[in-house]
């Protein structure tokens, strides 16, 4: 499995936009979105504005709609809106000294177009290879985060260690709640 690198990266994006989304109850409690682009090594080519992030929340919120569908059928056809709207046109490039590499939207397109390019190709690579398997909402009570599983084994179902960690808690005193009854 081909999980280094752009694609990776990509993954990582959509998963991080959808819980910056989702981990605020408030616009203003949401991560800095041009510190998120930076971390992910996306340039900004314009200044960024109110505009631009409410743009890219919006898109955040239809990428969470593909995380959340429990039918592959539903994912597929959320994925497919998605690619309708998205701006692809895959070309090779090798700028900032970069290795060649592909993008997925013209050499042109703003970071804007350029996300949604890549996050929908990237959702849309992931459920073609491997369906629902490799990607949903965190299983631990209470979190609404999400996860794509980049592991070789395919058993994530926590968005984190510290969510696996607490569950697995919560499990084992269940456990010995019902042995301690009996």
């Amino acid at each position: 499995m081909d999980f280094v690198g752009y694609r990776s990266d990509s993954l990582g994006m959509a998963v991080e936009l959808v819980n910056g989304l989702r981990g605020a109850s408030e616009p203003a409690e949401r991560p800095g979105l041009p510190e998120l682009l930076a971390e992910h090594r996306y340039l900004l080519d314009v200044p960024w504005t109110a505009a631009s992030d409410a743009e890219l929340w919006t898109w955040a919120g239809r990428l969470a709609d593909v995380f959340a569908a429990a039918e592959v059928s539903t994912a597929a056809a959320l994925i497919n809106e998605l690619l309708a709207g998205a701006e692809i046109t895959p070309h090779l490039t090798a700028h900032s000294g970069q290795p060649w590499h592909l993008h997925f939207s013209r050499p042109e397109a703003t970071v804007l177009a350029r996300i949604r390019a890549i996050t929908a190709f990237a959702l849309a690579t992931l459920v073609s290879e491997y369906g629902l398997d490799r990607h949903g909402v965190c299983a631990a009570s209470g979190c609404s985060r999400v996860y794509a599983d980049t592991s070789r084994n395919a058993g994530r179902r926590y968005c984190s260690s510290a969510c696996a960690n607490r569950s697995a808690v919560a499990a084992h005193r269940a456990r010995r709640r019902v042995a301690d009854t009996t």
